[in-house]
């Protein structure tokens, strides 16, 4: 594998102009949203971690301010206007957006039995926590409990998943072989569905539908459309599913205009990535080095995943690698979020990478990293809202850090 230096050494003025041409992959602008928030794990109901429109930080960036936890980071931080929701392994506590100051938490202060995983989400002021086997309802300002519904198994690695239903939402949740869906004012269950296997991740919100249709995905490999309690279909990838699904699209400012394929993509035991239509049928298949895991982004046409130390981005039509970059050893889930042109992922370093990928050929890539940012130990999940990333780093003495940037 020829070094970058010697890469361009051998790539003149004309050869470069070639190259990027049919090989930096998606165009984007940097984006002008500077008022959007982070509501849920994956960012919104399709589980995008996307903000197409959104303004980040596109050089390097600077610390704004930092909160220090005892505790590993276990799930996205959740940003709203005034409050970020944040698991820190043995707790789920909110924080003041402004001064990161503790507003309230989950657990108790001598809690050893149990651990939290996933994330929150966020819809009408009412923070939906996962807390060990049971969906809790809390005041988002307070932290009052609301309501709450227990189910036979405890919750792993799942957020809850908002659906606006006009007139209020629903809130659908997976532990156990069960899939359910609740009232978000009252709690009242609205359907459930026992599913063939273990439902261990978030679930995402058909593109195509309005109210019903959601997507599912078991330990076991069975990916499932739901429709109001109904499966309308099911496919099974016989070497397991890593993560969430993520559906290929994005609605536009006006929150109805729909852009996108509304393919769905998963990440597979196999390292690859899977992409299905909304009626099933299958689309692509992605190979990948190791496993695709934590999470997938889509957008700007392409579908972002993370896999054995290196981003990959993929053709969201045909699954073709447009550019790999190398992003170092993680010891915590690195899933990518994508905000204007620029994608954000952990690893040895917090990065940000331009969504065309540089130019280059496959991994030997020239201004595809827009920065590399050192951090005291890992860096694992990225947030964005209103301008600023908001990072979870995994220090090496056991406790973890969040950082604000901007």
């Amino acid at each position: 594998m020829p070094s970058r230096r010697a890469f361009l050494s051998g790539l003149g003025a004309a050869g470069l102009t070639a190259t990027a041409g049919c090989l930096t992959g998606f165009d984007a602008g940097p984006g002008d949203d500077e008022t959007y928030d982070w509501p849920s794990g994956g960012g919104d109901d399709l589980n995008s971690r996307a903000v197409p429109n959104g303004v980040a930080p596109r050089d390097d960036p600077t610390v704004d301010r930092t909160h220090e936890f005892d505790g590993i980071p276990a799930g996205d931080p959740v940003v709203t206007d005034e409050v970020v929701l944040l698991n820190i392994g043995v707790d789920v506590v909110a924080l003041d957006r402004g001064d990161l100051s503790r507003r309230w938490a989950v657990a108790p202060d001598d809690n050893s039995a149990f651990r939290y995983t996933g994330a929150p989400a966020v819809a009408d002021g009412v923070a939906y926590v996962p807390e060990s086997d049971a969906l809790v309802a809390r005041d988002l300002d307070t932290g009052e409990r609301l309501w709450g519904r227990e189910f036979e198994y405890v919750f792993g690695e799942t957020t809850p998943l908002v659906v606006d239903r006009g007139d209020g939402h629903r809130v659908v949740i997976g532990a156990g072989e069960y899939l359910r869906a609740f009232d978000g004012s009252t709690g009242e269950l609205q359907w459930e569905r026992r599913l063939g296997g273990i439902v261990r991740r978030a679930a995402a919100h058909s593109l195509a539908s309005v109210y019903g249709v959601v997507y599912a995905a078991t330990t076991g490999g069975e990916l499932y459309a739901v429709d109001d309690g109904r499966v309308r279909w099911n496919r099974t990838v016989a070497a397991g599913i890593r993560t969430p699904p993520t559906v290929v699209g994005s609605r536009g400012p006006d929150g109805e205009s729909i852009r996108g394929s509304g393919d769905v993509v998963v990440g597979a035991g196999d390292g690859s990535v899977r992409c299905f239509d909304a009626t099933g049928k299958p689309q692509w298949r992605a190979g990948l080095r190791g496993f695709a895991e934590g999470g997938i982004a889509a957008g700007h046409g392409g579908v972002f995943a993370v896999s054995a130390g290196r981003l990959y981005g993929l053709n969201a039509e045909s699954g073709n690698h447009a550019w790999r970059t190398g992003i170092g050893n993680a010891v915590r889930p690195t899933p990518p979020a994508l905000v204007g042109d620029t994608i954000y992922v952990g690893g040895e370093r917090l990065h940000g990478v331009g969504v065309g990928g540089g130019v280059g050929v496959r991994s030997v890539r020239v201004g595809e990293t827009r920065f590399e940012r050192e951090v005291d130990g890992g860096a694992s999940y990225v947030t964005a809202a209103d301008g600023r990333l908001f990072a979870t780093v995994a220090a090496e003495n056991g406790s973890g850090q969040l950082v604000v940037l901007s």
